[in-house]
This record gives C-alpha cells, sequence and structure tokens, in this order.
C-alpha cells in the first residue's frame, strides 16, 4: 500500500516526536547498572525541570542525586547548545540527550 506525500510526512514526524520522547545515549563508559541508573534519575530530573527549561536546578539535582548514589565529585552540564573537552575518571563519564536537551555526567 503506497503512502501519499503527506501521509509520510506526518509520520516521519510522529515517531520523531516520540524519538525525543527516549534518552538518546551519546556516550557512556560507566558500568551497564551504574548507567541505567544515572538514566532513570537524569530523565526524571528533567521532566520535572523541562517544562520551565530551568536547567541549572535539574542539573542541581541530578548532581546531588549522583554524589549521594555513587560517592561525591560529580560534574554535571545541562543545556541545549554547548561543547566540551574534559578530563575525567575511567567509567564515569555520561554524555546523553533528552529531547533537546543534552547532559554531561562526569566524576572528576
Amino acid at each position: 500500500m503506497a503512502l501519499s506525500k503527506g501521509h509520510a510526512e506526518e509520520f516521519d514526524e510522529e515517531e520523531f516526536q516520540k524519538s525525543l520522547k527516549k534518552p538518546l545515549i551519546k556516550y557512556s563508559d560507566c558500568p551497564q547498572e551504574m548507567g541505567t541508573e544515572a538514566v532513570e534519575m537524569i530523565t526524571t530530573a528533567l521532566d520535572k525541570f523541562q517544562a520551565t527549561r530551568d536547567y541549572e536546578a535539574a542539573s542541581m539535582l541530578i548532581k546531588q542525586t549522583l554524589d549521594k548514589k555513587f560517592g561525591q565529585s560529580w560534574e554535571v552540564v545541562v543545556g541545549e547548545a554547548f561543547a566540551f573537552d574534559i578530563s575525567c575518571q575511567q567509567r564515569f563519564l555520561l554524555h546523553l540527550y533528552y529531547g533537546k536537551t543534552g547532559v554531561l555526567c562526569y566524576k572528576s
């Protein structure tokens, strides 16, 4: 069954919107269990603050949660347009996108 051009564009837009609701992990060298827990914490914090775009509050909540769960000295960057070049401990780096928001977490 052939799809009309307009219907195909709607389908693509619908799929695109669905994909924005899932975290997209760009890089992680964390152990599997730690990475999974961290992604859950991050998505919870972003869901709480993304509507108001209060990235500072989201990053503070993520940092506090990571510090409690996985030990001190986590650094967290949350935003829509940033680049990074960092030095960090091995097995403690996570970079992901949740919608249009980028998140970088690492232990220094």
